[in-house]
Order: structure tokens, then sequence, then C-alpha cells
């Protein structure tokens, strides 16, 4: 019996064996043969959420295919878990396990993007630009402006940029109103601080003369967005809602080709005040003190929030599509001003640049390739891929211009999510972002918020300068005990638990804001010879 367990053993292993070399052994080899004959480069990124509800990896994108077709390479993309982003890629540094490229808001890098390149992490691709990126080059020449943002104060390109084509699509967050409520009560959109009073006042006072409308009630709310952290006072300084009309945010600004800082301003304690009123009257959601992000967007849907700050695309576009059907309605209005006609000192803005893109490593053995690759997407055969996708499917040429098919307008689930089947115009990258993205996957609603937005002039935005490392580790001291003062003492001054400014100027002064003023001022004056 155990001579016969034995042969039967060495059959099952012997089929084994023969099932491998016949199937998967091919397989293997046909695999391996034509990676041999392809060069592979790696490239570090974070899975977009909107990309990854229909892929797993970027390789199975119909974007990156074609790229890997037309340049006759293998793409292996690394995404880190996702909220594991930051811990993946300090990893990266610690270790040196670079990959090929690495794509990256770069100016975040601890010292600067100078010390990545002292580091050795990433090249300076100036030497290569000429040969290699002539798109990328042509369209830097063409564009100052944009060159002057994304190079450092010595000239060094680093990365291939994202960049947003035109101000209307860098602007995406901002006061919202219930328009239907408006109009029930009669009620003119706002422009003055005092409008703003009177509406929210008219609200509370009238709330039961609004359909549908469900208790806690409040005529004003805060929704969070990214690096406010969801604390009031981050996203004044991210929006410059309401501080604006005395002509400041609350954080670094310039003024004239001086750095400012908002709670040193003459009027900081009016803006204060302003909030205090509102919300001792019972105007404010007091949920905006405790970054209850998905209560606050519950209230929205529920009827109970007339006016709020919000997203175009994640709150508005969301609210309006839950509720179609019904006669909920929003309409973002232009930021509010002290007297009318005046116009608007800011809004919410991003640069044409982003601080975002695509470096190449020191680990990186082609650079040349890597560098076509990065370059095709500032072409119009790449400018074309990266936005719309596949021409005659997602998109047509009419009149010379580009627009989306029914296949990307009429998907059940929405065209950003459409399109995110077939490319990356929907998700910040290395390339430049088309302003028709936003005009044909918008509602109405959204289209008109952006346009009203965009009407402030938004000329005191401290511009992306670049620190030394000296000037970074020193920044960075001073203001990670300022921030986390500030913002706690912000909340206790709107919510009136404190009325002592004095006290917080005193106290900010004390933790050397002064000196980290004069450190972007340095910083600043540099950047304006670029």
């Amino acid at each position: 019996m155990r001579k016969k367990r034995l042969a039967l053993k060495c059959v099952v292993s012997l089929v084994t064996v023969c099932f491998f070399l016949l199937t998967i052994l091919p397989n293997l080899i046909s695999v391996n043969a034509a990676s041999s004959s392809k060069p592979t480069l790696t490239y570090w990124c974070n899975l977009s959420g909107r990309i990854g509800a229909h892929y797993q990896n970027y390789a199975q994108l119909p974007l990156y295919q074609i790229i890997m077709k037309k340049f006759n390479v293998n793409l292996k993309f690394i995404h880190p878990p996702v909220g594991g982003e930051s811990e993946q890629f300090n990893l990266l540094i610690a270790t040196r396990q670079l990959p090929d490229m690495i794509e990256y808001s770069w100016e975040g890098y601890p010292g600067g993007v100078q010390k990545a390149i002292e580091d050795k992490i990433i090249i300076r691709l100036n030497p290569y630009l000429d040969r290699y990126a002539p798109n990328l080059k042509k369209f830097l020449d063409s564009r100052p402006d944009i060159k002057k943002m994304m190079t450092t104060d010595d000239g060094t390109v680093y990365n291939f940029p994202f960049i947003r084509s035109d101000k209307t699509i860098c602007i995406f967050y901002g006061p919202m109103i219930r328009k239907d409520w408006l109009k029930k009560l009669n009620l003119q959109t706002p422009e003055t601080i005092d409008d703003w009073y009177k509406m929210l006042v008219t609200f509370k006072n009238r709330k039961n003369e609004l359909p549908g409308v469900k208790t806690p009630f409040y005529p004003f709310s805060i929704l969070a967005y990214g690096s406010n952290n969801g604390n009031p006072r981050r996203t004044f300084d991210y929006c410059g809602f309401l501080c604006g009309a005395w002509g400041f945010k609350t954080d670094f600004y310039v003024e004239n080709g001086k750095v400012k800082f908002g709670a040193l301003h003459p009027n900081f304690k009016d803006f204060v005040a302003l909030l205090q009123k509102w919300w001792k009257e019972g105007l404010i959601d007091p949920d905006i003190v405790t970054t209850n992000n998905s209560g606050i967007e519950a209230k929205v849907l529920n009827n109970q929030i007339a006016s709020f700050l919000g997203l175009i695309g994640g709150n508005m576009g969301t609210f309006l599509s839950n509720k179609k059907g019904t006669d909920f309605d929003l309409v973002g209005v232009p930021y509010p001003v002290l007297k009318k006609g005046q116009t608007p000192e800011f809004s919410q803005m991003d640069f044409l640049y982003k601080k975002y893109g695509m470096a190449i490593t020191t680990a990186c053995k082609n650079i040349p390739l890597a560098m076509k690759i990065l370059d095709w997407a500032y072409s119009k055969e790449g400018y074309m891929a990266y936005n719309f996708g596949i021409l005659n499917k997602t998109y047509v040429i009419k009149d010379g211009k580009p627009y989306y098919t029914d296949l990307i307008l009429k998907d059940p689930l929405g065209p950003v999510s459409a399109i995110s089947k077939y490319t990356r115009s929907q998700v910040d990258g290395p390339f430049i972002g088309a302003k028709e993205f936003a005009e044909q996957t918008r509602l109405p609603q959204q289209v008109e918020a952006a346009e009203n937005y965009a009407k402030s002039k938004n000329d005191k935005w401290l511009p992306p300068v670049s620190l030394t490392k000296e000037e970074a580790q020193k920044l960075s001291n001073i203001m990670n005990t300022i921030d986390t003062y500030y913002d706690e003492a912000f909340s206790k001054l709107i919510t009136g638990k404190s009325n002592n400014i004095e006290g917080l100027v005193k106290t900010l002064k004390k933790m050397r804001i002064e000196e980290a003023i004069k450190i972007y001022q340095t910083a600043y004056n540099r950047y304006i010879k670029r």
C-alpha cells in the first residue's frame, strides 16, 4: 500500500510539472520576452479615487496604454495605500528605494525643492529640456509668468508641472445660497457684508415660510476643504471670505510689494466682531468648529442650511444631483464687499501652476526616455489625450473645438466618473488642464459660480516663492507653534469665548510672526527678480 501511495504521489507531481511546463511556463516566457524587448520605467503616484473606482492601477487606464504603445515602453505604476501616501513617500526618501519618476507636491519636500535636489532625490531638468522636452520648453518660453512660478530662484526646472489653462478652473470654492429660498422670500443676492447680514437674519426670522425647512436650522455654515484642515480660521485663509472685504486674508498676503499677516491688520478686529455678531445671533452653524463635515453636508440636503461655503464640484454638484427633481437650487455669488460697486479683493484661488508635478529621480537610468514620455503631455496630441481621451469615442472635433461625446456626458454616473475610465482630465497630473473639461461637465449653476468667484481681483495672494533650506527650517519652527495657537485662539474669538485681540497680536509677535514675515519678504523679493 505504501508503494502504491508513493507511486500515486509521483504521478500527481509529474502531472503538475507537465501542466506547468505546458501552460504557465510558456506564458511566463512570453511575458519575460515581451518585457525584455521593452524598457521599463517605474512611476510612483497616488491612485485617484475617481480613477480607482474603475481600475486598481493606472496601467489599466487607456491613456497610459496609449503612451506605452506609442513609446514602446512598460510603465510600472506604484500606488501608495490610500491615506498612507505621506508615510510611503517618506519611506521612499528614507530608504532611497527610489522609482524612476515621482509625482508629488515638491514644494512640500522638507527643506524645499532645492533640498530635494541637494539630497540627490530628484534631478535638474534644465540640461535635458532642449533635446528631450521641446514641448515643455516651448510652452515655458511662451509663458514667462508660469515659468516664474514653477522654477526655483536660480532658474532650475525640476518637474513636469500641472498647469491650468484658465483662471476659471483655478477657482472652485466659495459662497453658495439656496436660490429657491431667495426667490421664495423675494430676496436679492447679497453684494455687501450688510446685505449678507440682512439676508441671514431674514432666513432666520422667516424660516417657517421656507418649504421643507427642518430644525435645527442655521442661515450660514462652512464646508471645509483641503488645506484648511476643517478649521474655521484656515477656511478664511483659504478663500478670504468676509475678511477680504477689508482687503486682507487672515494669514500671509502681499500688498504693494510688502508681505503682511492678516491678524496684524488694523481691521482684523472688525472682521472678528462681525463673526462674533453672527455667532451670537445664531446665524452660524456651530458644527463649523467641530469639523463635522459630513454632518454639515447632511444638513444642507435636509433643508437645515440656507447658505454656506463649499466646493463647486464636490458640494454644489453633489447636492444638485441628489436633489434633482425637487425645487432645491443653489447659486454661487460673488464674494462680499464693504460698499456696493466695489470689486472683491479675494476669492479662493489656485495659481495656474499648482505646485504639483512629476520629477525624475536620481535612480532613473533612462532619463531621455522618461523626458520624452512626460514631454508628450505638452504636445497638441498629448494635450488632447490627457484632457479628452480617445478621438471619436470620448470626444469629437466640431468647428475646430473638442466636445465630449454622449458616452461621457450621458453616463448614468455622470461625466466626471465617465471620463475617469479613459484619462486624467479630472485629476491633477503632469499635463495642461483644459478649461473645456469644466465647461462641458459642470451644471449651469456650477459654471455661473466659477464666473462669479473669478470676478475678484486676487492680486494680493503670496505667489509660490521658493525658500532656502535654512529659511524653510526656520519658518517651519515658527509657524508650527503659531498655527496651533492661532487656530485655537481664532475659534475662541469667533464664538465669543474670548475678545482679547490685543493679546492675540502680542502673543503672535512673541512667537516671532514678524520674523516669519521677513522670511517670506526675502523670498518674495527673490521671486520678483526671477
